[in-house]
């Protein structure tokens, strides 16, 4: 199975090289010249928590990409839709499309550019660090759950071959995705807002307020019909606020390099889908107000 990661940052590079060990063909695709160059010139360096591996992955920029059976979409959610415009031959000529990104509204995303029997989704909670140009980390278990958008179709039939890569193939796909939204609801923005880490979340604003922001998002799912777990994702929370201390969240980091959050596919997302099937989501609204506001001062 030939397969292209679409967004191949520190999270896109673990991934391609998790699959590359596991035997498929892989080609990352980004417009990071400088990292594409950096992997063509020394393999993709890879730090794992037992050993330094080089990997020989080709690397080039979207638009240079030969067909695949697979792309796994890994872009931040804002930039979506450039990235699938770059390989609509691609897609058109039958690639299926699996994202694995953050936040909510990613099919629907999809639906605008992919076939419903071509796209797949899902979510990962592999950890993965970009250390410097061709040159990530990771530490730590890895788990990304995914399924097919519909039960016949190419994607569908592609789902097999994609779980013994690593990925679990599973009905609460769904579920899951919404559950890691509502831990990155809780965490992302008031990280971004506090300028903290999520050590500083834990001092500053507790394990019961941010149950609270998650919470909301887990009611918006529940009324949308997706069956979620509340105490699963406090006990993430609660594991996050102990064991990750030093982690500075995504969005800080977006804040801090100037750069667009995504914020519209987590708090916003929440706020206005909140207003539309009248769900009193009060702190994912003002987080997503005040996100907007830090983000149009700074980038």
């Amino acid at each position: 199975m030939k397969i292209a990661i679409l967004g191949a940052g520190a999270l896109g590079s673990v991934m391609g090289a998790t699959l590359y060990k596991a035997g498929f063909d892989v080609t990352l695709l980004d417009k990071n010249i400088a990292h594409l160059a950096a992997i063509r010139d020394s393999g993709l360096r890879v730090d794992w928590d037992d050993c330094t591996e080089h990997l020989m992955i080709p690397a080039m920029e979207p638009e240079q990409s030969s067909q695949v059976d697979v792309v796994i979409l890994l872009t931040k959610t804002l930039h979506s839709h450039s990235a699938l415009q770059s390989i609509k031959a691609i897609i058109d000529a039958g690639a299926c499309v699996l994202t694995l990104q953050n936040g909510l509204g990613n099919i629907e995303r999809l639906l605008s550019m992919v076939p419903a029997a071509q796209i797949l989704f899902g979510c990962t909670m592999t950890p993965g660090d970009l250390i410097g140009p061709g040159h990530v980390a990771s530490h730590g278990m890895a788990y990304t759950p995914f399924n097919a958008l519909e039960d016949n179709g190419p994607a569908a039939a592609l789902a097999g071959s994609l779980a013994r890569g690593g990925m679990e193939q599973t009905t609460s796909a769904l579920s899951q995705v919404w559950q890691k939204a509502a831990f990155n609801c809780a965490m992302n923005a008031t990280a971004a807002l506090g300028e903290g880490t999520v050590g500083d979340i834990a001092n500053f604003i507790g394990q019961e307020l941010a149950d609270s922001i998650a919470a909301e998002v887990l009611l918006l799912g529940q009324t949308e019909g997706i069956e979620t777990d509340r105490t699963a994702v406090a006990r993430q929370i609660e594991f996050a606020l102990g064991a990750h201390g030093a982690h500075k969240p995504s969005m800080l980091q977006d804040i801090e390099a100037g750069r667009r959050t995504e914020i519209d596919a987590l708090n916003g997302y929440v706020a206005t889908r909140g207003a539309e099937l009248s769900v009193d989501v009060p702190l994912n609204t003002l987080l997503a107000g005040l996100v907007k506001m830090k983000e149009g001062k700074t980038a």
